[in-house]
């Protein structure tokens, strides 16, 4: 059987204890991979061995902490610790595909070393997402097997850009683990359990996910509520994410003070461990992700369509690829608009039929075509396309 490396980015480690939505992926990836032999490889953590299996999965990790990892963070030319690592562990293990995420220069750098390996260049999010130390410079090409995107949309932006080297080009959907995320009409218990934790009742929920965040929409969110309470003041407003509120204090500050300032409740769980999520989409009557910037296609949105929720969002990126007006979610017109995001949200809490019509359209849309089983299927048929190249 052939073996595929799968190499995550230097920051966080695979399992992904730490989060990550990469390193999520390549976790479920490789879990269901049947015609090609897994094994990651990511970054050290105190918690983890540097070598370990579970099933077929098995996993390498690169020793890398303290004064490495600050000094290939700031001057990764200079000290290229983490690439170094991902090498040698290629050079021991002797793969047969390479399949890099999010790391263009990585991907280049092992091409240049293993010639002989074909490499997948995996991006999940756009160029100008990347840190600018893990930007190729303007022009360059990255001369790969195989270019993925997680969606048309970011296939689209790199074909002239991160792509341009590639002599193959695939889209690769996020995919969501439809046993763990499941609705409430399958888990009534387990859903009031939940509710009974945090204090409610029958209160209507609108439920975020996500990196607490002015790119991710939170402040507009906050702002919209504002227009919903009037109108219900009984609605909660439950934000799931980790307190690091996106650079420095002052933003952190900001959000702190917002939250405190709002007429409704507010409930800010903090960091949720990636085992514990899907329980909490038990707890949402809708779900808004009001992403204010090209995203290539959040996970939170797959989770919230498995998990039975429909979806409030704005048209931005890859997600109107995913969700679509009236099968699973409403799209917002304009991204930054605090009164249509209300409206919307109130429209939908105020038509219980509609809600239930879009959460069961939504859970059956991800199962027929966004199970981690489907997306593996469709990335073992690109291994062996661009293996058949290089044969």
């Amino acid at each position: 059987m052939p073996r595929v490396a799968l190499i995550g980015p230097e920051l966080f480690p695979i399992p992904p204890i730490r989060g990550g939505a990469t390193e999520g992926f390549i976790e479920h990836l490789a879990r269901r991979l049947r015609r090609w032999q897994p094994v990651i490889i990511s970054p050290a953590d105190p918690d983890l061995p540097l070598q370990s299996r579970q099933a077929r999965v098995e996993y390498r990790r690169v020793p890398f902490s303290g004064w490495r990892r600050w000094l290939c963070k700031r001057y990764p030319g200079i000290f290229p610790f983490y690439n170094r690592g991902v090498a040698a562990l290629v050079r021991e293990l002797q793969p047969d595909l390479l399949h890099v995420h999010n790391r263009p220069l990585l991907a280049s750098d092992l091409k240049s070393r293993f010639p002989e390996l074909p490499v997948l260049l995996h991006m999940h999010n756009l160029y100008e997402i990347l840190g600018k130390r893990e930007r190729p410079a303007p022009g360059a090409e990255i001369r790969v097997e195989g270019f993925v995107a997680c969606s048309h949309f970011v296939l689209e932006r790199e074909t002239g850009r991160l792509a341009k080297g590639a002599a193959a080009r695939f889209v690769v959907y996020n995919g969501v683990d439809v046993q763990a995320f499941r609705p409430v009409w399958e888990q009534p218990d387990r859903a009031a359990a939940l509710r009974r934790r945090y204090g409610l009742t029958e209160e209507p929920v609108v439920l975020f996910v996500g990196k607490i965040r002015e790119s991710k929409g939170v402040g507009l969110l906050l702002k919209a509520m504002h227009s919903v309470w009037r109108r219900l003041p009984a609605a909660v407003l439950m934000l799931v994410g980790g307190t690091e509120f996106g650079r420095g204090r002052t933003q952190r500050q900001r959000f702190q003070a917002q939250v405190k300032a709002a007429p409704g409740r507010v409930i800010l769980t903090g960091f949720v461990p990636p085992s514990e999520v899907p329980d909490y989409y038990l707890l949402g009557d809708i779900f808004v992700a009001p992403s204010q910037i090209h995203e290539g296609l959040p996970l939170v949105v797959l989770e919230a369509s498995a998990g039975g929720l429909p979806i409030v969002t704005t048209k931005m990126g890859g997600i109107p690829e995913f969700v679509q007006p009236e099968l699973n979610g409403i799209l917002l017109e304009h991204r930054d608009d605090p009164q249509e995001l209300a409206d919307k949200i109130l429209s939908l809490l105020g038509d219980p039929s509609r809600r239930q019509r879009l959460a069961r359209q939504g859970r059956e849309w991800v199962l027929s075509n966004f199970s981690w089983e489907k997306i593996a299927e469709v990335q073992e048929h690109i291994y062996a396309q661009v293996a058949a190249r290089r044969t």
